[in-house]
């Protein structure tokens, strides 16, 4: 009798011990950019580690990028569990869901986005299309790079100008034509003259290189970058209420450190850029107006494409908290 509960004990013993490795989950964390890209490792794999530390091993990730899954077919994946998380930005499935976009027209202060209601209507919004957000760090907006200069007062007439359907309307206010194309195909078509200039965020030049084809880069930049961090919602509800907690309070402790870091990063990469070689040309008043009144309906307009009932209810939160840039 003895014998047959100390084997028992033992047996409750080894279960209990177990017990914590059983709940270990590895998720698999979809990127639209990969390591070359600032926002890749200050915010997808900074939260990764962050998630990592926090939960104790408890949860890891397997971490793979664009090589994996072209950044425009990346939401569905993600819808249908082939992936669990992703992180990446609202132009890139806009196909399917477009009102996220206005957000790089909202201040990115992460308290007032949460005070004012928008990261929850945000999180809602996600949820309908079987999917979670965990966190919504931003960077300090985006800006345009140039093969050639232009002096002040001079738009882009006549130019081909890289960038996301969002700035598209920017970029037509200014005489430019549009032309999308992937990140990784920046380089070599400054290279080869096939554009004359390419929209993207603030940081990032440097890493891509972007100064060896390119002359200058524009300044105001324009608005903010929002990158939403999102996980299929069947993946959400497998986790314990434990593992959700620290997904949450890590994703809100990221937004957070983000606009630190990056601001100090965005200030320390324009540095670097004109000791690089590259000159800082400021856009004339009157063709900043333009440009910023188009960036701004041109913004809303995207986000209204497909969603213009959400759009509409989340520009109403932003601007009655003063929030939108205008």
């Amino acid at each position: 009798m003895l014998k047959k509960l100390a084997l028992t004990g033992l047996a409750l013993a080894v279960f209990c011990a177990a017990a914590p490795a059983a709940l270990a989950v590895e998720l698999q964390f979809l990127r639209s950019w990969d390591a070359k890209y600032q926002g890749t490792a200050g915010m997808a794999d900074t939260y990764a580690t962050m998630v990592e530390e926090a939960s104790g091993g408890d949860i890891t990730f397997k971490l793979v990028g664009p090589e994996t899954v072209p950044p425009f077919e990346q939401l569905q994946p993600v819808q249908a569990g082939v992936f669990d998380m992703l992180f990446t930005h609202g132009a890139y499935h806009a196909g399917t869901t477009s009102m996220v976009i206005g957000l790089d027209t909202v201040d990115p202060d992460p308290a007032m986005r949460r005070e004012v209601g928008i990261w929850d209507y945000i999180d809602a919004h996600y949820q309908t299309l079987g999917m979670k957000l965990l966190s919504l760090p931003a960077s300090g907006g985006s800006h345009f790079m140039l093969r050639n200069p232009v002096a002040e007062g001079e738009d882009f007439s006549g130019m081909k100008i890289r960038g996301t359907p969002p700035i598209h309307p920017v970029i037509e206010a200014l005489g430019g034509s549009p032309v999308v194309m992937p990140g990784g195909e920046i380089y070599s078509s400054l290279d080869k003259g096939v554009v004359d200039g390419a929209n993207w965020p603030v940081s990032g030049a440097v890493a891509f290189k972007w100064y060896e084809v390119s002359c200058c880069f524009m300044r105001p930049n324009f608005g903010t970058t929002a990158h939403p961090i999102l996980i299929n919602l069947d993946s959400w509800n497998a986790l314990s209420a434990e593992q959700q907690a620290v997904m949450l309070e890590q994703g809100e402790l990221l937004e957070s450190e983000v606009r630190a870091a990056f601001t100090e990063a965005e200030k320390d990469e324009e540095a670097k850029l004109i000791e690089l070689g590259m000159q800082r040309i400021e856009f004339g008043p009157e063709v900043w107006d333009r440009a910023a009144k188009a960036f701004v309906e041109g913004y809303w307009n995207i986000a209204a494409s497909r969603d213009p009932e959400a759009a509409e209810e989340m520009r109403s939160m932003a601007s009655e908290a003063g929030l939108i840039f205008e």
